[in-house]
């Protein structure tokens, strides 16, 4: 008789069958005859969790003679093996779509079986590992399969993206050779549903991998062309592996995209302030690439992408930076791209060619079409930050006439192309944890627009290390008694899960997170540590959305985790990133002091929204520690750690607001009370701030090197306190320097301010049902049902066509004679073909409280209708 033991994968793919009594045998497993990796991991997993439940297990052939107490059958629909026999003769019903699953319990030769079925390899491998999930989640020894449910799911978004930086060399080392690194971490991809993986070279790095080739090999009739100080050895070293990197993600049921961001280094925004790199334009310098000229761009860069192409095994699509931050220049763009393509069309025809939107030209689009190669764009959702959960509504004006901030004007028909949809999150989000389901899955419906090709999301500390000299140790992030993972990436286990199971099934049931929230940290805490991290998780985008300052659009520039945004003066200048929906600063102290009326979320209801969210996350923390009590895990410590800065960020800015909208009114009126106003509101903010450093306490380093230090992307929280303290010094002595030079006036602009806070708004209630699509070059007529205690005083339409370049046109909405209906038609000439269309709705109440719909809390703030052509 055998010992207790776990039949691997090996097995499986020989399909061999292991000798058990009849009564010793727990578990039998049925396979397909071949077994495709994605699918192999995925029964691994199964056989996994089924031995830590103690259950004895036989691989066989059929279900015939099958000895087990439970039979599991897996297959691909369209295999040969018992899983595709079973799924005809049963008539299950399995969609057809890539990537989707069926987990059917059925009864076969009288004896319970569980069918895990996929349209294809890596549609099984999700269904195993749902599997294992629940068997883990078992607590009855006699039925280690009381959790498994059936199901049937098909994805949401097609592509589900993780992308990586290569942001500085001794970094990203550490990660290439270390296979267990990989392993774990395409485990954790594969196992969230993830089913891509975009590692990037070059993006302001100074010049490490610009371009990635003299990194792998050198190229013949180039001899002048080198990575500084390689060797031979460690070249074949980094080609062996990436090529195993490659192979590794494949066998997890994921694709790889090879980002090439930079194609000849001419310093500028690609160096970013690194350390030696001052003269690298110059003479030859350790770790870069020395040789690319303009003369040899060109020619070099076809023979070195050939040789790219065959040595690489793999490679599902390269990603391209078109513009001038790629370091060419603009008169090289259209010549350089156009060979690129031919060759690409000659050397790999079937390797998707993913262009980057920003500053990319209708020629070169054009051009990239005619080829007839795989063509995607990949663009921003929310510049390179990231927002709340939908494409803003109008982007800043800075860049509302480029290809930079989303989508400008690409989103045209004839569709040409696709367009893949990447969030930044790794702008304001570097070190914190985050990840709330709701936030996810109204993200993923964005994604859909112009048929989107699905997203991509940065990994958690993706900007590690920029801006560091190649040789430097990289930090860690943890002090080590707060340490608790192998790598520091499985810290936000969560993130990847409500990204990458939402994105793959909207649908995904709150389950799947509750249970491993419970594990880690306790029935009693886990739904306290849960609810505070999904209520947090808003405060980050919340700041990006209404009080960000354009300055910090950049993930090089702006870090909205640590930096407290300049003083007090700058932060009132601040508009925020979508400026049809929140009002600043300004356009507060207008309607303060003029009278002017806005429907946009006002900075005072911004302020009360931070600080209703940290009384909601402080209390879930309370009630997490106290359920917790003295088993504070250095996960838990951690986490709270994260949650209390989160917090402690939506007090201060909570406290800034009134002190911005104070001082407007004091720059404009010179009223000292006002300016006495906002240096009480600003030391509100400071001691918030205070309260941020001592809830940070020893648990992170001291210097968090997330970017160039000369752009405030390095240290810690506590390096904000002297700046904040010193330009609250400056506000006190401009305060008193200013005392009784100008009487105050009988209306202090503060108590308009306090009225604002306390003022009882009397809610606008819309009621009208989306248009969603409608016939292109047509006037369209759009009704609304408004009403409001205080009675409406107007209703507007604002509309425009999927074209960020574009503002909104206005039209006053009419009473229908309809009891509170409103109507406006929109003549057809401003409902061109080109794009879709869009629309949201303003009111105005006659209490001066205004409203938009659709309501940005809840959904989506204007409404997409899809053209009928």
């Amino acid at each position: 008789m055998l010992s207790k033991q776990i039949i691997t994968v090996a097995a499986v793919l020989m399909c061999c069958t292991t000798v058990w009594a009849a009564d010793e045998v727990d578990v039998s497993i049925v396979n397909d005859p071949a077994v495709a990796a994605p699918a192999a991991h995925g029964m691994d997993w199964v056989i996994a969790a089924l031995k830590a439940k103690n259950q004895r297990v036989e691989i066989v052939d059929s279900t015939k003679g099958a000895k087990g107490k439970i039979v599991l059958i897996a297959g691909v629909i369209d295999g040969k093996g018992a899983a595709a026999e079973v799924i005809a003769a049963q008539k299950l019903d399995l969609p057809s779509a890539k990537e989707s699953l069926l987990i059917r319990h059925i009864t076969i030769e009288n004896k319970p079986a569980i069918v895990l079925a996929g349209a294809d390899a890596r549609g099984l491998m999700y269904a195993e590992s749902d599997l294992a999930d629940r068997i883990g989640w078992s607590e009855n020894p006699a039925d280690v399969f009381s959790e498994v449910k059936d199901v049937k799911e098909s994805p949401d978004a097609p592509e589900r993206a993780v992308s990586i930086y290569t942001m500085q060399r001794a970094y990203f080392e550490t990660r290439l050779y270390d296979a267990k690194y990989w392993e774990k971490f395409f485990d954790t991809l594969a196992k969230n549903r993830f089913n891509r993986f975009v590692l990037i070279c070059g993006y302001e790095n100074g010049g490490f991998l610009a371009p990635p080739y003299p990194y792998f090999f050198d190229v013949d009739g180039y001899p002048d062309v080198r990575m500084v100080g390689i060797t031979p050895e460690q070249q074949k070293k980094n080609l062996d592996s990436l090529n195993r990197t490659i192979a590794m993600a494949h066998d997890r049921g994921i694709d790889v995209t090879f980002g090439i961001w930079d194609h000849i280094y001419r310093g500028g925004v690609q160096a970013n302030g690194v350390p030696g790199t001052e003269d690298a334009t110059k003479k030859p310098t350790p770790s870069l690439v020395w040789g690319v000229t303009a003369d040899n761009l060109v020619p070099y860069t076809k023979a070195a992408l050939t040789k790219f192409l065959h040595e690489v095994h793999g490679i599902d699509a390269i990603q391209f930076r078109m513009h001038d931050e790629s370091g060419l220049k603009n008169s090289e763009q259209a010549g350089f791209w156009k060979e690129i393509a031919r060759l690409m069309q000659k050397e790999a025809p079937n390797i998707r060619f993913d262009a980057r939107a920003k500053g990319l030209p209708d020629g070169v689009i054009d051009d990239l079409v005619s080829t007839g190669i795989p063509l995607q764009i990949d663009t921003k959702v929310w510049m390179e930050q990231m927002g709340l959960p939908f494409h803003p509504t109008h982007i800043n004006v800075e860049d509302q006439d480029n290809r930079r901030h989303g989508y400008a004007d690409m989103l045209r028909y004839p569709q040409q192309y696709k367009i893949h949809w990447r969030l930044w999150n790794g702008g304001p989000a570097r070190v914190l944890l985050g990840g709330d389901p709701e936030y996810a899955r109204r993200f993923v419906e964005t994604t859909h627009l112009y048929n989107g090709n699905g997203f991509e999301i940065n990994e958690p500390l993706c900007t590690k290390m920029q801006g560091q000299a190649f040789d430097v140790k990289p930090f860690d992030l943890l002090n080590s008694q707060y340490k608790y993972t192998d790598y520091e990436f499985e810290r936000y286990w969560h993130l990847f899960q409500v990204f990458g199971r939402i994105g793959y099934d909207p649908k995904t049931a709150d389950e799947v997170w509750d249970r491993e929230f419970d594990k880690r940290f306790g029935k009693d805490a886990g739904p306290h540590v849960e609810k505070a991290l999904h209520e947090a998780s808003w405060i980050l985008p919340r700041i990006v959305a209404s009080i960000y300052p354009y300055s910090g659009f950049p993930m090089t520039r702006g870090w909205a985790e640590r930096q407290s945004l300049g003083d007090l003066p700058h932060y009132a200048n601040n508009e925020g990133s979508d400026i049809a929906q929140f009002a600043s600063f300004q356009e507060e102290a207008d309607c303060l002091l003029n009278g002017k009326e806005t429907p946009k979320v006002r900075p005072e209801v911004t302020a009360k929204w931070f600080t209703d969210i940290a009384k909601e996350v402080d209390s879930e923390i309370s009630e997490a520690e106290k359920s917790v009590g003295n088993q504070k895990n250095p996960e838990f410590v951690s986490t709270i750690t994260d949650l209390k800065i989160l917090s402690c960020l939506a007090k201060f800015h909570a406290h800034r607001i009134p002190a911005a909208i104070e001082y407007c009114i004091f720059h404009r009126t010179k009223e000292p009370g006002s300016l006495k106003e906002a240096i009480i509101y600003e030391r509100q903010a400071v001691d918030a701030w205070k309260e941020l450093v001592k809830s940070a306490g020893d648990v992170y380093c001291d210097n968090m090197m997330m970017g160039n230090p000369k752009t405030d992307l390095c240290g810690s929280w506590r390096d904000e306190l002297p700046e904040l303290q010193d330009d609250l010094n400056k506000l006190i002595q401009q305060s008193d320097a200013i005392a009784g030079q100008n009487p105050p006036t009988t209306m202090h602009a503060n108590d308009l301010v306090a009225s604002q806070f306390v003022r009882s708004q009397q809610p606008i209630e819309f009621e009208h049902t989306p248009i969603e699509t409608a016939p292109a070059n047509h006037d369209l007529k759009v009704s609304v049902r408004v009403q409001s205690t205080a009675g409406i005083k107007w209703v507007r339409l604002r509309y425009r066509s999927v074209n960020q370049r574009l503002d909104y046109s206005t039209l006053d909405m009419a009473p229908t004679g309809q009891p509170d209906e409103y109507r406006a038609t929109i003549p057809a000439d401003q409902i061109p073909a080109k794009w879709d269309f869009m629309y949201y709705i303003e009111a105005m109440d006659r209490n001066g409280d205004g409203k938009i719909y659709p309501d940005l809390e809840k959904q989506t703030p204007y409404v997409v209708v899809k053209l009928q052509r």
